[in-house]
């Protein structure tokens, strides 16, 4: 299907007439408010959300006694069949056993809760049901890590995948693009090499983070070196940037699935003796970002640029950690050198 601008109203009058269903709440069903949710949402947020609200309904379908489990759409079915109380009693209930009985994060709780909730809100806007989902969310206990590998590991990461060889230049444009451009996981695996422009060091990034729209990034140069070191052994084909090797993955244009390179970077941090995994290295990126920033006289803002985030807030958070980390490092070895001095 093309995504391409149609300019001029005549010539937009000439595209075939769209087909506009209106059910005002009397035709729809668990599957159409799917449907319809589903085309609000990016590719990698409807992955993510379809693995949380199969969840739910094995969770319902065993709460209820059914067997075998319902599918999403019968779950969600009978789900909005309940009455306001019943359904935030559920939703309780089910905040409970994500959280004791399954033991997840609450970032993870959330982001189950969040799916429920959005859908809840588009079925009542579509007459589905009259209530929407109130269950607050499950407070953090700790704000997560972010203190990425350092840059000296980044450059042992890179020597262990210094071979010349198809794993091995792809793994490290893996690692050099991580880190040089922050990209997310779902970024990464989502470019394309038409996404790539070498010649002016450039690449386009598809939606992600409730984006609608591309984002143009910066390809440093030793990015663009890394990529053309892999496209000796990828070539320069249309499709996917990063593919599986082998019959691995579940994309049938054999795109890199976000798992795969979780399990990439995984192995390369074990290589080099430490834990790793995909956002660690966007979190070195924006650390270095900010301390090399400061440095050069850009300021918090600019980095943010890099950073893509919404608000310079988020990555204040980034600088933060960063700071109270070697504030901690500095203190505890002030302590143990008076230690020694009483020793002396």
């Amino acid at each position: 299907m093309s995504t391409e601008l149609v300019r001029g109203r005549d010539a937009r009058s000439a595209l075939p007439p769209p087909i506009l269903t209106i059910a005002a709440g009397r035709n729809h069903t668990a599957a159409t408010i799917l449907k319809a949710w589903r085309e609000s949402k990016s590719d990698h947020t409807i992955r993510s959300y379809e693995h949380d609200l199969a969840d739910f309904a094995q969770w319902f379908s065993r709460a209820l006694g059914i067997s075998p489990v319902l599918s999403i759409e019968d779950a969600l079915a009978r789900f909005f069949r309940q009455s306001a109380p019943s359904a935030h009693e559920v939703m309780l209930f089910w905040r409970s056993h994500l959280l004791e009985a399954c033991g997840m994060a609450p970032a993870s709780v959330n982001r189950h809760l969040a799916a429920m909730r959005s859908l809840a809100k588009l079925a009542r806007q579509l007459g589905y049901c009259n209530w929407t989902l109130e269950t607050q969310g499950v407070k953090p206990e700790k704000r997560r890590p972010t203190m990425g590998p350092t840059v000296d590991q980044v450059r042992e990461l890179l020597a262990a995948t210094s071979a010349d060889t198809e794993a091995d230049t792809r793994d490290a444009a893996i690692i050099t693009i991580l880190f040089c451009c922050g990209l997310r996981v779902s970024e990464l695996c989502g470019l394309d090499w038409a996404d790539l422009d070498l010649t002016r060091g450039q690449a386009w990034l598809r939606k992600s983070k409730g984006k609608r729209e591309k984002t143009l990034i910066e390809l440093p140069a030793v990015v663009v070196e890394a990529v053309q070191r892999y496209a000796t052994y990828r070539g320069t084909a249309p499709g996917p940037l990063f593919q599986t090797r082998g019959q691995r993955g579940k994309n049938r244009d054999g795109r890199l699935e976000t798992r795969s390179a979780g399990r990439i970077v995984r192995e390369l941090g074990a290589k080099i003796g430490i834990h790793l995994w995909p956002h660690a290295l966007r979190h070195s990126s924006l650390t270095t970002a900010t301390v090399e920033g400061s440095k050069a006289g850009f300021s918090l803002n600019d980095v943010r640029v890099h950073s893509r985030h919404a608000s310079v807030l988020t990555l204040q958070g980034y600088l933060d950690v960063h700071n109270a980390a070697k504030t901690r490092r500095a203190i505890a070895d002030l302590v143990a050198r008076a230690l020694l001095k009483s020793a002396d």
